[in-house]
Protein backbone atom coordinates (compact mmCIF):
# COMPACT_ATOMS: atom_id res chain seq x y z
CA UNK A 1 0.00 0.00 0.00
CA UNK A 2 1.37 3.25 -1.07
CA UNK A 3 1.19 6.09 1.81
CA UNK A 4 -1.96 8.01 -0.51
CA UNK A 5 -4.04 4.99 -1.36
CA UNK A 6 -6.48 5.22 -4.47
CA UNK A 7 -9.54 4.12 -1.70
CA UNK A 8 -10.11 4.82 1.91
CA UNK A 9 -12.50 2.04 3.39
CA UNK A 10 -14.19 3.31 7.04
CA UNK A 11 -15.76 0.64 9.06
CA UNK A 12 -17.93 1.97 12.15
CA UNK A 13 -17.41 -1.04 14.31
CA UNK A 14 -19.69 -1.97 17.41
CA UNK A 15 -19.72 -4.91 19.76
CA UNK A 16 -20.46 -7.86 16.88
CA UNK A 17 -17.03 -9.08 16.64
CA UNK A 18 -18.61 -12.13 14.60
CA UNK A 19 -20.38 -9.96 12.00
CA UNK A 20 -17.65 -7.32 11.13
CA UNK A 21 -14.98 -9.60 10.56
CA UNK A 22 -16.98 -10.49 7.45
CA UNK A 23 -17.35 -7.27 6.17
CA UNK A 24 -13.20 -7.55 6.60
CA UNK A 25 -12.55 -10.38 4.92
CA UNK A 26 -14.78 -9.11 1.96
CA UNK A 27 -12.04 -6.02 1.37
CA UNK A 28 -9.31 -8.20 1.32
CA UNK A 29 -11.44 -10.54 -0.82
CA UNK A 30 -11.37 -8.08 -3.36
CA UNK A 31 -10.10 -7.51 -7.09
CA UNK A 32 -8.78 -4.38 -6.09
CA UNK A 33 -5.50 -3.71 -3.37
CA UNK A 34 -4.74 -0.22 -3.34
CA UNK A 35 -6.77 0.51 0.42
CA UNK A 36 -6.57 1.48 3.51
CA UNK A 37 -8.87 -0.05 5.72
CA UNK A 38 -9.64 2.35 8.72
CA UNK A 39 -11.98 0.64 11.47
CA UNK A 40 -13.05 3.29 14.08
CA UNK A 41 -14.79 1.55 17.34
CA UNK A 42 -17.48 3.51 18.95
CA UNK A 43 -16.08 2.59 22.25
CA UNK A 44 -16.48 -0.68 21.82
CA UNK A 45 -16.01 -3.96 23.44
CA UNK A 46 -12.41 -5.84 23.54
CA UNK A 47 -13.69 -8.97 21.47
CA UNK A 48 -14.72 -6.29 18.78
CA UNK A 49 -11.43 -4.92 18.69
CA UNK A 50 -9.32 -8.37 19.03
CA UNK A 51 -11.54 -9.23 16.12
CA UNK A 52 -10.00 -6.83 13.89
CA UNK A 53 -6.80 -6.85 14.77
CA UNK A 54 -6.84 -10.64 14.22
CA UNK A 55 -6.44 -9.58 10.51
CA UNK A 56 -2.59 -8.61 9.93
CA UNK A 57 -2.80 -6.39 7.39
CA UNK A 58 -0.53 -3.36 7.27
CA UNK A 59 -3.40 -1.84 5.40
CA UNK A 60 -6.09 -2.41 8.18
CA UNK A 61 -5.48 1.06 11.40
CA UNK A 62 -7.92 0.22 14.57
CA UNK A 63 -9.30 3.35 16.23
CA UNK A 64 -11.49 3.00 19.63
CA UNK A 65 -13.44 6.10 20.58
CA UNK A 66 -12.87 6.65 24.44
CA UNK A 67 -16.77 6.29 24.98
CA UNK A 68 -20.25 5.06 22.64
CA UNK A 69 -21.58 7.85 20.90
CA UNK A 70 -24.47 5.58 20.11
CA UNK A 71 -24.36 6.10 15.99
CA UNK A 72 -22.18 5.82 12.97
CA UNK A 73 -21.53 9.63 12.90
CA UNK A 74 -18.93 10.17 15.30
CA UNK A 75 -17.25 7.18 14.13
CA UNK A 76 -17.30 7.67 10.36
CA UNK A 77 -16.03 11.65 11.07
CA UNK A 78 -13.08 10.44 12.83
CA UNK A 79 -12.42 7.83 10.06
CA UNK A 80 -12.33 10.93 7.39
CA UNK A 81 -9.99 12.75 9.59
CA UNK A 82 -7.98 9.39 9.35
CA UNK A 83 -8.32 8.97 5.65
CA UNK A 84 -5.75 9.33 3.09
CA UNK A 85 -7.30 7.79 -0.29
CA UNK A 86 -8.04 9.90 -2.87
CA UNK A 87 -11.89 8.49 -2.72
CA UNK A 88 -13.84 7.63 0.62
CA UNK A 89 -16.04 4.55 0.68
CA UNK A 90 -17.49 3.52 3.75
CA UNK A 91 -18.81 0.07 4.81
CA UNK A 92 -21.11 -1.13 7.44
CA UNK A 93 -20.12 -3.34 9.98
CA UNK A 94 -22.33 -5.88 8.71
CA UNK A 95 -22.23 -5.62 4.74
CA UNK A 96 -20.11 -6.90 2.50
CA UNK A 97 -18.72 -6.28 -0.84
CA UNK A 98 -18.23 -8.65 -3.85
CA UNK A 99 -14.78 -8.78 -5.62
CA UNK A 100 -15.22 -6.01 -7.54
CA UNK A 101 -17.05 -3.74 -6.03
CA UNK A 102 -14.24 -1.41 -5.05
CA UNK A 103 -12.45 -1.87 -8.71
CA UNK A 104 -15.55 -1.12 -10.56
CA UNK A 105 -16.61 1.97 -8.16
CA UNK A 106 -13.36 3.90 -8.20
CA UNK A 107 -13.51 2.86 -12.42
CA UNK A 108 -17.13 4.76 -12.32
CA UNK A 109 -15.87 7.55 -10.73
CA UNK A 110 -13.36 8.30 -13.16
CA UNK A 111 -15.39 8.02 -15.93
CA UNK A 112 -18.16 10.28 -15.05
CA UNK A 113 -16.19 12.89 -12.79
CA UNK A 114 -18.68 12.46 -10.19
CA UNK A 115 -18.37 14.25 -6.82
CA UNK A 116 -20.71 10.97 -5.32
CA UNK A 117 -21.60 8.06 -6.77
CA UNK A 118 -24.02 5.00 -4.91
CA UNK A 119 -24.95 1.77 -6.58
CA UNK A 120 -27.89 -0.57 -5.83
CA UNK A 121 -27.22 -3.31 -3.70
CA UNK A 122 -28.86 -6.85 -2.49
CA UNK A 123 -30.50 -6.91 0.57
CA UNK A 124 -31.34 -9.67 2.06
CA UNK A 125 -34.95 -9.64 3.75
CA UNK A 126 -35.22 -13.18 4.82
CA UNK A 127 -33.00 -16.31 5.00
CA UNK A 128 -35.08 -19.54 5.08
CA UNK A 129 -32.20 -21.89 5.80
CA UNK A 130 -28.78 -21.99 7.57
CA UNK A 131 -26.98 -22.85 5.02
CA UNK A 132 -27.11 -23.80 1.38
CA UNK A 133 -27.17 -21.53 -2.08
CA UNK A 134 -29.71 -18.89 -2.50
CA UNK A 135 -33.34 -20.32 -2.65
CA UNK A 136 -35.52 -17.56 -5.15
CA UNK A 137 -38.77 -19.70 -3.66
CA UNK A 138 -37.83 -19.73 0.24
CA UNK A 139 -35.20 -16.99 0.52
CA UNK A 140 -36.02 -12.95 0.20
CA UNK A 141 -33.76 -10.29 -1.62
CA UNK A 142 -34.48 -6.94 -2.73
CA UNK A 143 -32.85 -4.37 -4.72
CA UNK A 144 -32.81 -1.47 -3.01
CA UNK A 145 -31.11 2.27 -3.32
CA UNK A 146 -32.49 1.82 -6.74
CA UNK A 147 -33.45 5.68 -8.64
CA UNK A 148 -35.87 6.67 -11.45
CA UNK A 149 -33.87 8.33 -14.46
CA UNK A 150 -30.13 8.05 -12.80
CA UNK A 151 -31.40 11.02 -10.33
CA UNK A 152 -31.05 10.95 -6.96
CA UNK A 153 -33.87 11.00 -5.25
CA UNK A 154 -33.77 12.05 -1.31
CA UNK A 155 -36.73 9.69 -0.72
CA UNK A 156 -35.10 6.62 -1.47
CA UNK A 157 -32.70 5.14 1.56
CA UNK A 158 -29.49 4.67 -0.10
CA UNK A 159 -27.50 2.86 2.16
CA UNK A 160 -23.94 4.30 2.45
CA UNK A 161 -22.15 1.17 2.07
CA UNK A 162 -22.54 1.82 -1.92
CA UNK A 163 -21.19 5.41 -1.47
CA UNK A 164 -18.07 6.42 -3.13
CA UNK A 165 -17.23 10.11 -2.13
CA UNK A 166 -14.04 11.79 -3.54
CA UNK A 167 -12.11 12.86 -0.35
CA UNK A 168 -12.52 16.64 -0.87
CA UNK A 169 -15.86 16.47 -0.67
CA UNK A 170 -15.89 15.08 2.94
CA UNK A 171 -14.69 18.42 3.92
CA UNK A 172 -16.85 20.21 1.52
CA UNK A 173 -20.04 18.93 2.89
CA UNK A 174 -19.26 18.82 6.67
CA UNK A 175 -18.91 15.68 9.11
CA UNK A 176 -22.11 13.63 9.69
CA UNK A 177 -24.37 15.06 12.40
CA UNK A 178 -25.34 13.34 15.74
CA UNK A 179 -28.28 12.07 16.13
CA UNK A 180 -30.49 14.29 18.21
CA UNK A 181 -30.29 16.82 15.50
CA UNK A 182 -31.59 15.68 12.75
CA UNK A 183 -34.71 14.05 12.17
CA UNK A 184 -33.24 11.41 9.48
CA UNK A 185 -31.42 9.21 10.05
CA UNK A 186 -27.00 10.57 9.74
CA UNK A 187 -26.41 8.95 6.38
CA UNK A 188 -29.41 10.11 4.78
CA UNK A 189 -29.41 13.92 6.11
CA UNK A 190 -25.55 14.07 4.58
CA UNK A 191 -26.57 12.60 1.45
CA UNK A 192 -29.41 15.03 0.98
CA UNK A 193 -26.80 17.78 2.26
CA UNK A 194 -24.44 16.80 -0.78
CA UNK A 195 -27.37 17.35 -3.40
CA UNK A 196 -28.87 20.34 -1.83
CA UNK A 197 -25.14 22.01 -1.98
CA UNK A 198 -24.71 21.07 -5.68
CA UNK A 199 -22.63 18.29 -5.44
CA UNK A 200 -22.01 15.83 -8.96
CA UNK A 201 -23.92 12.79 -7.71
CA UNK A 202 -24.38 9.98 -10.34
CA UNK A 203 -25.79 6.67 -9.86
CA UNK A 204 -23.90 3.66 -10.90
CA UNK A 205 -25.75 0.59 -11.78
CA UNK A 206 -23.45 -2.12 -10.97
CA UNK A 207 -24.67 -4.17 -7.84
CA UNK A 208 -22.08 -5.32 -5.73
CA UNK A 209 -23.15 -4.87 -2.25
CA UNK A 210 -24.68 -7.30 -0.12
CA UNK A 211 -26.71 -5.87 3.09
CA UNK A 212 -28.11 -7.37 6.08
CA UNK A 213 -30.01 -4.90 8.01
CA UNK A 214 -29.64 -4.88 12.02
CA UNK A 215 -31.92 -2.22 12.12
CA UNK A 216 -34.84 -4.57 11.36
CA UNK A 217 -33.51 -7.77 12.96
CA UNK A 218 -34.32 -7.50 16.81
CA UNK A 219 -31.70 -7.72 19.22
CA UNK A 220 -29.13 -8.09 16.44
CA UNK A 221 -26.71 -6.25 18.90
CA UNK A 222 -26.75 -8.58 21.21
CA UNK A 223 -26.76 -12.38 19.58
CA UNK A 224 -23.07 -13.47 18.86
CA UNK A 225 -23.33 -15.10 16.01
CA UNK A 226 -24.73 -14.64 12.73
CA UNK A 227 -25.92 -17.32 10.60
CA UNK A 228 -27.01 -15.04 8.20
CA UNK A 229 -23.80 -13.24 7.64
CA UNK A 230 -22.42 -17.19 7.95
CA UNK A 231 -24.34 -18.25 5.18
CA UNK A 232 -24.59 -14.61 3.03
CA UNK A 233 -20.60 -15.18 3.17
CA UNK A 234 -20.78 -18.74 1.50
CA UNK A 235 -22.38 -16.58 -1.38
CA UNK A 236 -19.56 -13.98 -1.87
CA UNK A 237 -17.03 -17.30 -2.01
CA UNK A 238 -19.12 -18.87 -4.83
CA UNK A 239 -18.27 -16.03 -7.17
CA UNK A 240 -20.44 -14.68 -10.46
CA UNK A 241 -22.66 -17.47 -10.58
CA UNK A 242 -24.48 -17.19 -6.86
CA UNK A 243 -24.58 -13.15 -7.18
CA UNK A 244 -26.56 -14.29 -11.01
CA UNK A 245 -28.55 -16.27 -8.27
CA UNK A 246 -29.35 -13.85 -5.85
CA UNK A 247 -30.30 -11.18 -8.75
CA UNK A 248 -32.34 -13.84 -10.12
CA UNK A 249 -34.06 -14.35 -6.57
CA UNK A 250 -34.65 -10.12 -6.81
CA UNK A 251 -36.15 -10.79 -9.85
CA UNK A 252 -38.54 -13.28 -9.11
CA UNK A 253 -39.91 -11.29 -6.25
CA UNK A 254 -40.27 -8.50 -8.57
CA UNK A 255 -42.40 -9.75 -10.95
CA UNK A 256 -44.97 -10.83 -8.18
CA UNK A 257 -44.41 -7.08 -6.84
CA UNK A 258 -45.44 -5.79 -9.68
CA UNK A 259 -48.37 -7.26 -10.46
CA UNK A 260 -50.12 -6.37 -7.30
CA UNK A 261 -49.34 -2.55 -7.87
CA UNK A 262 -51.06 -2.60 -11.09
CA UNK A 263 -54.22 -3.41 -9.13
CA UNK A 264 -53.80 -0.88 -6.92
CA UNK A 265 -55.07 3.15 -8.31
CA UNK A 266 -52.00 5.64 -9.57
CA UNK A 267 -53.97 8.75 -8.04
CA UNK A 268 -52.18 8.44 -4.19
CA UNK A 269 -49.11 7.87 -5.82
CA UNK A 270 -49.29 11.06 -8.24
CA UNK A 271 -49.91 13.18 -5.01
CA UNK A 272 -47.25 12.18 -3.15
CA UNK A 273 -45.05 12.59 -5.81
CA UNK A 274 -46.30 16.27 -6.09
CA UNK A 275 -45.68 16.86 -2.77
CA UNK A 276 -42.68 14.98 -2.23
CA UNK A 277 -40.84 17.61 -4.73
CA UNK A 278 -42.30 20.64 -3.96
CA UNK A 279 -40.89 19.99 -0.53
CA UNK A 280 -37.47 19.26 -2.25
CA UNK A 281 -37.02 22.74 -4.46
CA UNK A 282 -38.08 24.31 -0.58
CA UNK A 283 -35.20 22.80 0.58
CA UNK A 284 -37.21 20.55 3.08
CA UNK A 285 -36.47 16.76 2.75
CA UNK A 286 -39.27 14.83 2.43
CA UNK A 287 -38.96 12.58 5.54
CA UNK A 288 -38.12 15.45 7.74
CA UNK A 289 -41.33 16.39 6.84
CA UNK A 290 -43.23 13.96 7.29
CA UNK A 291 -42.03 12.83 10.85
CA UNK A 292 -42.51 16.31 12.07
CA UNK A 293 -45.79 16.40 11.30
CA UNK A 294 -45.93 12.94 12.68
CA UNK A 295 -44.15 14.22 16.20
CA UNK A 296 -40.87 12.18 15.87
CA UNK A 297 -38.86 14.55 16.86
CA UNK A 298 -35.10 14.86 16.51
CA UNK A 299 -32.30 11.95 16.93
CA UNK A 300 -35.88 9.70 17.83
CA UNK A 301 -35.73 7.71 14.59
CA UNK A 302 -31.98 6.36 15.40
CA UNK A 303 -33.02 6.12 18.95
CA UNK A 304 -35.83 3.31 18.34
CA UNK A 305 -33.61 1.48 15.77
CA UNK A 306 -31.03 1.68 18.78
CA UNK A 307 -33.87 0.05 20.97
CA UNK A 308 -35.19 -2.49 18.60
CA UNK A 309 -31.17 -3.78 18.07
CA UNK A 310 -29.80 -3.57 21.48
CA UNK A 311 -31.75 -2.28 24.22
CA UNK A 312 -34.09 -5.51 25.22
CA UNK A 313 -37.02 -4.73 26.82
CA UNK A 314 -37.08 -4.59 30.48
CA UNK A 315 -38.85 -7.06 33.50
CA UNK A 316 -39.73 -5.47 36.54
CA UNK A 317 -38.63 -7.26 39.78
CA UNK A 318 -40.80 -10.10 40.83
CA UNK A 319 -43.59 -9.34 37.95
CA UNK A 320 -43.87 -12.57 35.73
CA UNK A 321 -43.62 -12.68 31.78
CA UNK A 322 -46.03 -14.86 30.19
CA UNK A 323 -44.27 -16.50 27.18
CA UNK A 324 -47.39 -17.36 25.69
CA UNK A 325 -48.48 -13.76 25.05
CA UNK A 326 -48.33 -11.67 22.12
CA UNK A 327 -46.52 -8.91 24.34
CA UNK A 328 -43.79 -11.46 24.89
CA UNK A 329 -42.50 -11.26 20.99
CA UNK A 330 -40.45 -8.72 22.20
CA UNK A 331 -38.58 -10.37 24.34
CA UNK A 332 -38.21 -13.23 22.22
CA UNK A 333 -34.70 -14.21 19.79
CA UNK A 334 -34.27 -16.68 17.49
CA UNK A 335 -35.83 -20.29 18.03
CA UNK A 336 -39.49 -20.08 18.88
CA UNK A 337 -42.63 -21.19 17.21
CA UNK A 338 -45.95 -18.98 17.97
CA UNK A 339 -47.29 -18.33 21.24
CA UNK A 340 -50.02 -20.83 22.22
CA UNK A 341 -51.79 -18.98 25.08
CA UNK A 342 -50.32 -20.73 28.20
CA UNK A 343 -46.48 -20.82 26.73
CA UNK A 344 -44.69 -21.50 23.35
CA UNK A 345 -42.38 -24.09 22.10
CA UNK A 346 -38.92 -23.54 20.83
CA UNK A 347 -38.46 -24.50 17.75
CA UNK A 348 -34.47 -25.39 16.92
CA UNK A 349 -31.75 -26.70 19.25
CA UNK A 350 -31.02 -23.65 20.45
CA UNK A 351 -33.80 -20.83 21.17
CA UNK A 352 -32.67 -17.33 22.59
CA UNK A 353 -34.57 -14.65 25.29
CA UNK A 354 -33.87 -11.11 25.73
CA UNK A 355 -35.04 -8.98 28.59
CA UNK A 356 -32.48 -5.73 30.99
CA UNK A 357 -33.66 -5.28 34.51
CA UNK A 358 -35.14 -1.52 35.42
CA UNK A 359 -32.01 0.34 36.53
CA UNK A 360 -33.03 0.58 40.48
CA UNK A 361 -33.62 -3.36 40.83
CA UNK A 362 -31.10 -3.57 43.38
CA UNK A 363 -30.05 -6.56 44.77
CA UNK A 364 -32.34 -8.57 41.88
CA UNK A 365 -30.21 -11.88 41.43
CA UNK A 366 -32.21 -14.91 40.03
CA UNK A 367 -34.16 -15.92 36.61
CA UNK A 368 -36.77 -17.87 37.41
CA UNK A 369 -37.97 -19.80 33.91
CA UNK A 370 -40.96 -22.58 34.14
CA UNK A 371 -41.39 -25.48 31.37
CA UNK A 372 -40.84 -28.84 30.27
CA UNK A 373 -39.25 -30.29 27.10
CA UNK A 374 -41.41 -32.35 24.72
CA UNK A 375 -38.71 -35.40 25.37
CA UNK A 376 -38.73 -36.60 29.24
CA UNK A 377 -36.09 -38.02 30.62
CA UNK A 378 -34.15 -34.86 28.81
CA UNK A 379 -31.25 -32.99 29.67
CA UNK A 380 -31.95 -28.85 28.84
CA UNK A 381 -28.86 -26.39 29.22
CA UNK A 382 -29.49 -22.75 30.25
CA UNK A 383 -26.73 -19.62 29.78
CA UNK A 384 -26.82 -15.93 30.73
CA UNK A 385 -24.83 -14.01 28.45
CA UNK A 386 -22.08 -15.83 27.82
CA UNK A 387 -21.36 -17.09 31.37
CA UNK A 388 -21.76 -20.58 32.82
CA UNK A 389 -23.81 -22.98 31.20
CA UNK A 390 -26.35 -24.80 33.62
CA UNK A 391 -27.79 -27.97 32.72
CA UNK A 392 -31.26 -29.50 34.05
CA UNK A 393 -32.66 -32.50 34.00
CA UNK A 394 -36.23 -32.90 33.38
CA UNK A 395 -37.89 -36.23 34.21
CA UNK A 396 -41.63 -35.30 34.98
CA UNK A 397 -44.06 -32.37 34.60
CA UNK A 398 -43.29 -28.60 34.27
CA UNK A 399 -39.97 -27.50 36.26
CA UNK A 400 -38.74 -24.13 37.45
CA UNK A 401 -35.22 -23.37 36.92
CA UNK A 402 -33.12 -20.61 38.82
CA UNK A 403 -30.10 -18.65 37.39
CA UNK A 404 -28.10 -16.47 38.64
CA UNK A 405 -28.48 -12.90 37.32
CA UNK A 406 -25.13 -10.50 37.88
CA UNK A 407 -26.17 -7.67 35.43
CA UNK A 408 -28.50 -5.15 34.67
CA UNK A 409 -28.43 -5.96 31.05
CA UNK A 410 -29.01 -6.66 28.27
CA UNK A 411 -29.52 -9.94 29.40
CA UNK A 412 -29.40 -13.11 26.45
CA UNK A 413 -31.01 -16.17 27.97
CA UNK A 414 -29.85 -18.96 25.90
CA UNK A 415 -32.24 -22.42 25.74
CA UNK A 416 -30.77 -25.49 24.13
CA UNK A 417 -32.31 -29.03 24.04
CA UNK A 418 -30.18 -31.85 23.38
CA UNK A 419 -32.55 -33.89 21.04
CA UNK A 420 -35.36 -31.95 19.90
CA UNK A 421 -38.21 -34.15 17.90
CA UNK A 422 -41.84 -33.88 16.79
CA UNK A 423 -44.53 -35.29 18.50
CA UNK A 424 -45.33 -37.72 15.74
CA UNK A 425 -42.26 -38.71 15.76
CA UNK A 426 -42.45 -39.76 19.11
CA UNK A 427 -45.79 -41.08 18.90
CA UNK A 428 -47.65 -38.44 21.08
CA UNK A 429 -50.24 -37.22 18.48
CA UNK A 430 -49.81 -36.10 14.42
CA UNK A 431 -48.02 -32.48 15.18
CA UNK A 432 -45.45 -32.89 12.88
CA UNK A 433 -43.27 -29.27 14.13
CA UNK A 434 -39.43 -29.70 15.37
CA UNK A 435 -40.05 -29.14 19.43
CA UNK A 436 -37.88 -29.11 21.79
CA UNK A 437 -38.45 -26.49 25.29
CA UNK A 438 -42.30 -25.58 26.14
CA UNK A 439 -41.42 -22.48 28.03
CA UNK A 440 -44.52 -21.14 30.11
CA UNK A 441 -42.88 -18.44 32.34
CA UNK A 442 -40.22 -16.30 33.48
CA UNK A 443 -39.34 -13.53 36.03
CA UNK A 444 -36.99 -12.06 38.14
CA UNK A 445 -36.46 -12.58 42.06
CA UNK A 446 -34.27 -10.61 44.36
CA UNK A 447 -33.36 -13.55 46.29
CA UNK A 448 -33.24 -17.39 46.34
CA UNK A 449 -34.61 -18.89 49.24
CA UNK A 450 -32.36 -20.78 50.85
CA UNK A 451 -34.23 -24.38 51.15
CA UNK A 452 -34.31 -24.11 47.23
CA UNK A 453 -31.67 -25.74 45.07
CA UNK A 454 -30.40 -24.95 41.78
Amino acid sequence: MTSNPAASIIISAYNRPHVVAFAIKSVLNSDFDDWEMIVVGDGCNEATENAVKAFVDPRIRFFNLPENTGSQSEPHNAGVRQARGRYVLFLNQDDMYFPDHISESLRFMEASGADIAWSPILLLQHSHSESGPIDPSRDVVTLDGTVERDRFDPTSFIISSSWVVRREICDAVGPWLAIEKTRLSPSQEWLYRAYRQGRRMAYHRNVSVLCIHSGVRRHSYLVPRSIEHERAWSWIEAGPAERFELLNCVAVQLAAEVRRLRSRSNSRRRLVSFVEASLTKLGVHPHAAQRFFSRVGKGRWVSEHRRFTSEPPEIPVDAAVNLGDADAERFLGKGWHAGEGRGRWTAKATAEIFFSLPRDAGSAGFLELSGHPLRRPETVSFALNDGETIGHVFEGGEATVRLPVNSSGPIRLTVTVERPSSPRALGLSADERTLGFWASSMRVVRDLPATTPL
